[in-house]
């Protein structure tokens, strides 16, 4: 008994939870070694990357729209990544803009969307627009629609892991400006 204890490891596993495994090397088929392993494989998850980008009909790149309708509606595109630029697998993205405090959504007569800055201020929250699975290719679209008056606009989005190996996080907020036409 005395040699068969001196044969046994205690395995720690840190990532989420901490685990403790005894192994024992001539009474189990699975080595310490392997299990430290699988431990790391299964448990990695990467930082991601989180790229926020504007489109209009036809995922076309646009910086700028004219307001009311002219240059068409804008498109809100979210790419969630790896650092070495694999795409997400799985996931949804929740799309979000910048909203002042204290004014109703969805008035255009008193509209609440405010630029980014509002947010980082503290005189804006992020509102949640809508939730988007990603794709295969790690997009995901929202059609945000044509804006009628002259305005600029902070967005960002959140990302939600669902499986995959990059993890949770939030895109730099982008401010998007509808000029008069």
């Amino acid at each position: 008994m005395k040699r068969m204890l001196a044969r046994c490891a205690l395995i720690t596993i840190a990532g989420g939870a901490a685990l403790a495994i005894t192994a024992c090397a001539g009474d189990s088929p699975v080595s310490p070694e392997g299990l430290a392993a699988l431990s790391r494989q299964s448990s990695q998850v990467d930082p991601g990357i989180y790229q926020l980008s504007f489109y209009t009909n036809g995922l076309v790149p646009v910086t700028t729209l004219v307001a009311g309708g002219a240059g068409g509606e804008l498109i809100l595109g979210a790419l969630v990544t790896d650092a070495a630029g694999a795409p997400a697998q799985g996931g949804s993205v929740t799309f979000q803009y910048c909203s002042l405090k204290g004014l109703p959504p969805h008035d255009i007569t008193r509209a609440d969307e405010a630029p980014s800055s509002a947010c980082a201020s503290g005189d804006g929250d992020w509102a949640r627009l809508t939730t988007v699975p990603v794709d295969a290719s790690g997009h995901a679209y929202m059609d945000f629609g044509i804006v009628m008056l002259p305005r600029t606009v902070g967005f960002r989005f959140a990302y939600t892991r669902k499986g995959g190996s990059v993890s949770s996080g939030v895109s730099a907020p982008a401010d998007f400006t509808w000029v008069a036409g």
